[in-house]
């Protein structure tokens, strides 16, 4: 597959990145099938990153996986930025770091081991279906895996918290962190320590995952619960990009497929999607 490049139109700036993505692997496949299509790859998140992230900026990708978020927050803070990207499969690295290259990113810094709650050694799992759902439980045991069934891969690695990673590396506090690994987050967010206290990293964006929450013996409800406990509302991204919806504490989302929830403060969310157009529908 070809270098494809990609425009993004914000404001009075025109920003362009490049990613080499092969279709022989699964999870580029699906972001290449979305670019193809003149789509976003989750494009909730990626339009609420062109709206939160500007030149400057310190920002965090954990489960950057081929790097198509790292490279998106790489041009949107641009080199006076720094993106932190968390990445520990091989082969994923590889493609990632390539990417990096291809854009020639030296703001970016990526970090190869996972991160949880604690330090220590894990058990990463490899995803055979799909190299997009690695994770630190089996994805064996998700429905219709069938080759990770067949073949189970798992590494013992060592770990460490987000907090530990930020600081070793020397990232300024983070204006946005953004979690993608299956069911993980919270488990990510509990060693996150100082960065989210007292909401000092302002915006949050995580995948809800509610199987990958089970395997890690946590829920959609204490994934919210710790980050309303440390000041956070949570929203829920839409696709088209519209004002972000926020959800009542006492209110659960029940949706049949992956969605991404942003956790901030309403005056936050406000400052970033100034207008909301009204349609009136008969």
């Amino acid at each position: 597959m070809p270098v494809i490049p990609i425009n993004l139109d914000i404001g009075n700036r025109n920003l362009q990145i490049a990613l080499d993505l092969d279709e022989c692997y699964s999870n580029e496949k699906i972001i290449i099938s979305y670019l193809c299509n003149g789509h976003f790859y989750e494009p909730d998140v990626s339009l609420a990153l062109t709206r939160l992230v500007g030149e400057g900026d310190a920002v965090v990708d954990v489960g950057a996986n081929a790097g198509f978020f790292t490279t998106v927050m790489g041009v949107l803070a641009g080199p006076s930025g720094r993106v932190l990207s968390i990445e520990p499969d091989a082969h994923n690295l590889s493609r990632l770091r390539n990417n990096i290259s291809l854009n020639q990113f030296g703001h970016v810094t990526v970090f190869e081991r996972p991160v949880t709650d604690k330090e220590g050694e894990v058990t990463f799992f490899i995803n055979s279906d799909n190299s997009g759902g690695n994770a630190l439980w089996d994805p064996a045991r998700f429905p219709g895996n069938q080759k990770s069934q067949a073949n189970p891969i798992a590494r013992t690695m060592g770990a460490t918290t987000l907090e530990r990673a930020v600081a070793d590396t020397g990232l300024a506090p983070p204006k946005l962190i953004k979690i993608d690994t299956e069911g993980a987050e919270q488990r990510i967010l509990e060693g996150a320590g100082s960065l989210i206290r007292n909401r000092a990293v302002p915006f949050v964006i995580a995948e809800l995952h509610e199987f990958g929450l089970h395997q890690m013996g946590c829920s959609q409800a204490s994934l919210r619960a710790l980050m309303e406990a440390n000041g956070y509302s949570t929203f829920l991204l839409y696709p088209n990009g519209a004002l972000p919806k926020l959800i009542p504490p006492g209110t659960m989302i029940r949706t049949p497929c992956f969605v991404n929830l942003l956790f901030s403060t309403v005056e936050k969310v406000g400052a970033h999607w100034p207008e909301e157009p009204y349609e009136l529908k008969l």
